[in-house]
C-alpha cells in the first residue's frame, strides 16, 4: 500500500550507513495510519506551555487517501502534542508505529516510545472534570465523590509507578498531571453536581485546592494541559480564595498575563489593540512566549479590514468541491458552526431568517460546519431540514490563517473577496448585522 512520505528535516539521516549521532538525538519517526480524521492533513498540535497562547509550533501531516504516513520530526526535547483526542508524549529517539482515532481510547502505539503513550492514551480531559468523567463519578455527596476521585488518582499513580521503559522526567511530569486533575474534579464538583451555593462550595473546598496549586508551582509542569488549568484559578478573580499566599513563579505569571493578551486577539483585531500587544512584546522575558506572541501578531494583523480574505475548501453535502471564493462578487456572511456546538445551534435560526430578508440581494449566506465527523454533520442534516446550502470544511486555514479558536464565528467579506470583519457581529445582534449588511449593500 502506497504511503505519503512527508520528511520535515533537510538532509539524511544517515551518511556512508552510519547514523549521525547529532541528527538522530534530535529526531522522532513517526509512521502508521490517522483514520476518521476527515481530511489528509492532519494536524498534530504542540500541547506545550507556550501552546495557550499560540500554534506556531504545530505540525501538519500529510497522509494518503487511507491515512497512511511516514515522517520525521525535529524534536530536541520530550514534547506534549495532540492528534484530535489523542495526547502524544514524543522523546527525541522514538520510533513510533501507530494508529489513531479520533477516540484516543482506541489508540494503537508500538515501537520505541510505545509504553509511555500507551499510557497517555488513557488520560483524562479538563473539560470533562477530569476524573468526574462528565459527571459520570458523581456520588451522591461532596464527601463520597472525593473519595472516589482519591480512589481513581492512586489508581491511575499505580499505573505511571508500574510503568518500566519511560524516564523519571516523565513520571515526574504525569504524577504532576494526576494531581492536577484531582484538583479539577474537586473544583468541577461544583459544576456537575449543580451545588446551589457556590460561594460555601468555593470556602469548603478551598483548603484543598490551595495545596494542590502551590506544589504545582514549577515551571517545567507548565507543559501539560490540565496544570495550566487549574493554575489559572490564581490569576483569576477566585485567587484569593483558591491561590492565597501563593508566589508564582515569574514564568507562570508572564505566560498568564500573555495570555490575557492572546485572549484580546483572539476576540477582535484592531490597529489599536496591535500596537498595544506590541509594546507588551516588547518587555517580555520568555522567549518562547514572545515568540509566539510575534507570530501571532503576524497573524492576526492580516484579518484587519480591508485585507484580504482567506480562501478554504469546502464540500457540500453530496461531496462536492467547492472554495469559499468561488463566491465571489455577492457579500458573503459566513457561519462558521458544528453539530455539538450548542450556541452554535442556537444562533442557526437567526442566521436562516436573516438570510430570507437578504432575498434576492447582492448578499450570501454560506453555513460552513467545522465537524470532522462528517456522518455526523450529515446525521444531523437529515433530522434538521435547512434551507441554505449547507458546507463542510476542515482546511487547515480556517485555524491557522482565520484564527478560528472557537465557535460560533462569523465572517464578514465584501463583494471583492476583501474582509469587512472577521469577528462579525451574531445574527442574533440584528441590528449590529444588518446595519453592516446595508452600509455594504449601499457602497
Amino acid at each position: 500500500m502506497k504511503k505519503t512520505i512527508n520528511f520535515l528535516l533537510a538532509g539524511c539521516l544517515y551518511l556512508a550507513g552510519h547514523a549521525q549521532t547529532s541528527t538522530v538525538s534530535s529526531t522522532v519517526h513517526l509512521k502508521g495510519q490517522l483514520t476518521e480524521m476527515g481530511t489528509t492533513e492532519v494536524p498534530m498540535r504542540y500541547d506545550g506551555a507556550s501552546s495557550l497562547l499560540g500554534n506556531s509550533r504545530d505540525i501538519l501531516l500529510h497522509t494518503d487517501s487511507e491515512g497512511y504516513f511516514d515522517t520525521i520530526i525535529i524534536v530536541k526535547e520530550p514534547t506534549y502534542y495532540s492528534i484530535c483526542r489523542n495526547t502524544l508524549y514524543l522523546t527525541p529517539g522514538d520510533d513510533l508505529t501507530l494508529k489513531i482515532t479520533q477516540d484516543n481510547r482506541e489508540a494503537e502505539f508500538q515501537g520505541r516510545g510505545a509504553e509511555a503513550n500507551n499510557y497517555m492514551k488513557h488520560r483524562l480531559f479538563p473539560k470533562g472534570g477530569s476524573f468526574l468523567e462528565s459527571g459520570g463519578n458523581l456520588c451522591g455527596s461532596f464527601d463520597a465523590t472525593k473519595a472516589r476521585i482519591d480512589s481513581l488518582a492512586a489508581e491511575r499513580q499505580n499505573q505511571l509507578d508500574g510503568l518500566t521503559n519511560v524516564s523519571t522526567e516523565f513520571k515526574t511530569l504525569e504524577a504532576a498531571r494526576i494531581r492536577a486533575d484531582v484538583a479539577n474534579s474537586y473544583i468541577c464538583y461544583g459544576s456537575y453536581a449543580r451545588v446551589e451555593d457556590h460561594k460555601s462550595f468555593i470556602a469548603q473546598i478551598a483548603p484543598l485546592v490551595q495545596p494542590i496549586l502551590a506544589g504545582l508551582n514549577q515551571d517545567e509542569y507548565l507543559d501539560i494541559a490540565v496544570v495550566r488549568d487549574v493554575l489559572s484559578y490564581g490569576f483569576s478573580p477566585l485567587k484569593d480564595q483558591w491561590a492565597n499566599g501563593i508566589d508564582f513563579s515569574s514564568r507562570i505569571r508572564e505566560l498568564y498575563q500573555t495570555a490575557e493578551w492572546i485572549e484580546k486577539l483572539n476576540s477582535q483585531v484592531t490597529v489599536q489593540l496591535a500596537d498595544s500587544v506590541t509594546a507588551y512584546a516588547a518587555t517580555m522575558k520568555d522567549p518562547a512566549f514572545k515568540a509566539e506572541v510575534t507570530a501571532k501578531l503576524e497573524q492576526s494583523s492580516k484579518l484587519l479590514p480591508g485585507h484580504p480574505a482567506f480562501d478554504i475548501e469546502m464540500k457540500d453535502a453530496e461531496g462536492n468541491s467547492f472554495h469559499l471564493s468561488d463566491l465571489k462578487g455577492n457579500v458573503l456572511y459566513v457561519d462558521l458552526w458544528a453539530t455539538w456546538c450548542g450556541p452554535c445551534k442556537q444562533e442557526s435560526p437567526y442566521f436562516e431568517e436573516l438570510a430570507q430578508v437578504y432575498t434576492g440581494k447582492a448578499v450570501t449566506f454560506v453555513p460552513v460546519s467545522t465537524d470532522t465527523n462528517k456522518k455526523a454533520w450529515l446525521s444531523y442534516l437529515a433530522r434538521e431540514k435547512k434551507s441554505l446550502k449547507q458546507y463542510n470544511s476542515v482546511d487547515t486555514a480556517l485555524r491557522t490563517q482565520w484564527e478560528i479558536h472557537y465557535i460560533p464565528r462569523f465572517l464578514l467579506i465584501d463583494k471583492n473577496f476583501n474582509i469587512v470583519d472577521a469577528y462579525a457581529p451574531r445574527p442574533s445582534e440584528k441590528e449590529k448585522i444588518t446595519a453592516l449588511l446595508d452600509s455594504l449593500l449601499i457602497e
